[in-house]
């Protein structure tokens, strides 16, 4: 499955690095926490960065009832927003060709505001699930006052695209001989063991779950 490509979403500046692929495009989302995005505020452009949930064809986002970014969302309807993941960084003889390698999504969505407690509970699910998969069910969930002082919105997924660039390091073949360093640097982020909170019971120790996720971060994405 395909998004459609249109005037919106259609990749033009390196339009052979372009995906519309739906399971490349989700992947890519579930394997960051962090999105961008950009919103209108009085006239200004602003992006703010925050952290995000994904269920099917869904984003959800969280924020306090004054926060100037989801208010200004809710009152727009529509969003835009993107995640980059930094793969590699390609450091070459010329100035010219120095590059990067990453794995890019572009979103284009309508927004709506979750006003039900049900509804709400089933978009912060999301969120703390894509954190740590299954970690909804190993914490205390959200109480009433907790849930009347959150705005959650879903972002309906409208469109999309990726821009995916995994090329080989590249350099002229006519500055072979400069006597200038050249290669690629990789680029990992890096998930560390788990921590225990120092007033955590002693008795408890660190979770499946938890030890789960740290296994598969462990080494790198």
């Amino acid at each position: 499955m395909e998004f459609n490509k249109s005037e919106l979403n259609k990749v033009i500046r390196g339009a052979k690095k372009a995906s519309y692929n739906k399971d490349e495009i989700y992947s890519i989302l579930d394997t960051t926490e962090i999105c961008n995005i950009a919103f209108n505020l009085n006239g200004k452009a602003c992006v703010q960065p925050i952290n995000y949930g994904r269920n099917g064809d869904s984003l959800y986002i969280h924020g306090s009832t004054k926060n100037r970014m989801t208010n200004a969302l809710i009152e727009s309807g529509e969003v835009s927003l993107s995640v980059m993941i930094l793969d590699s960084m390609k450091l070459t003889r010329s100035a010219f060709h120095h590059s990067v390698n990453y794995r890019s999504v572009v979103i284009f969505g309508t927004v709506r505001e979750l006003t039900s407690d049900t509804e709400k509970l089933i978009g912060l699910k999301s969120i703390i699930n894509h954190f740590v998969s299954n970690r909804w069910e190993f914490c205390r969930k959200p109480n009433q006052k907790e849930l009347n002082a959150t705005k959650v919105i879903e972002i309906k997924i409208e469109t999309a695209s990726a821009k995916i660039a995994n090329t080989p390091f590249k350099d002229n073949k006519s500055d072979y001989n400069l006597d200038f360093w050249a290669g690629e640097i990789p680029v990992k982020t890096i998930y560390e063991y788990p921590i225990p909170d120092k007033e955590l019971n002693q008795k408890i120790e660190i979770p499946s779950h938890v030890i789960d996720f740290y296994n598969k971060k462990k080494d790198g994405i």
